[in-house]
């Protein structure tokens, strides 16, 4: 049976596999937005073609005259020598995400920084489910604001006071976007992800060990959403 340090360490080893690898966020070079009508490729990408966007709809016109219809949000790729792009929507925008595998940011990564293990961090928290459901409003950092299913809610205690967090849920169980005293300091300024399984009798593990920085701590090409608004507000 795997022991918690072994457990630990390949977390964090995936966590670095996957910000590595070809297509991950240290990949990222690039992110444009589309206007209606005729757009031109990022320049590594020009050789393609260009794009046509239509309303919610785009198009890949090529030199020769070819159309091909591009789903934003899918795995559909254009690719051009170590550049790859993707369509992606976000709220009313469609945009374009650029990827190059040789990018100097992939190349000179030298690995994360964690906080060395502390298995009080890992908690046994109370999950209380909404009966009739609820709706979070998230916000990313582009301003956009969309409703995200939240199946309720986890409390812990933890340093003397009792914590809680919205839940937002997942296929394979729970996510939770938080920022607590580290957030700026030591840790992502907006705050940092957690995922979870789903709970079991009403009792669902957080493992704070486990809690990484989002997307936009490695490149300025993500969209990410901020922690919801909760809690008690500042003295007026």
């Amino acid at each position: 049976m795997q022991n918690y340090s072994d457990e630990l360490a390949a977390f964090r080893k995936s966590q670095e596999d996957e910000l590595t690898k070809d297509g991950g966020w240290l990949s990222v070079v690039g992110l444009y937005w589309l206007s209606e009508g005729d757009n031109a490729l990022p320049p590594a990408l020009r050789v393609l073609g260009k794009l046509v966007r239509q309303g919610e709809t785009v198009r890949l016109y090529t030199p020769a005259g070819e159309r091909r219809l591009l789903k934003p949000n899918s795995a559909e790729k254009l690719t051009q020598g170590s550049v790859t792009a993707q369509i992606l929507q976000r709220g009313k925008r469609l945009g374009v995400r650029v990827y190059d595998s040789e990018s100097p940011a992939r190349k000179s990564f030298k690995g994360q920084h964690w906080y060395a293990p502390d298995e009080s961090y890992k908690i046994t928290a109370d999950f209380h489910p909404y009966p009739q459901g609820k709706t979070l409003a998230i916000t990313n950092v582009l301003g956009d604001t969309q409703p995200v299913p939240c199946p309720g809610y986890v409390t812990f205690p933890l340093n003397g006071r009792l914590c809680r967090l919205e839940a937002q849920g997942t296929p394979t169980g729970l996510f939770f976007n938080f920022r607590d005293l580290t957030s700026g300091k030591t840790t992502y300024p907006a705050g940092r992800f957690l995922d979870t399984e789903k709970p079991s009798n009403n009792k669902v593990v957080l493992d704070f060990n486990k809690a990484i920085n989002p997307p936009c701590a490695f490149t300025e090409f993500a969209t990410c959403p901020l922690p919801p608004p909760a809690g008690e507000k500042k003295s007026h």
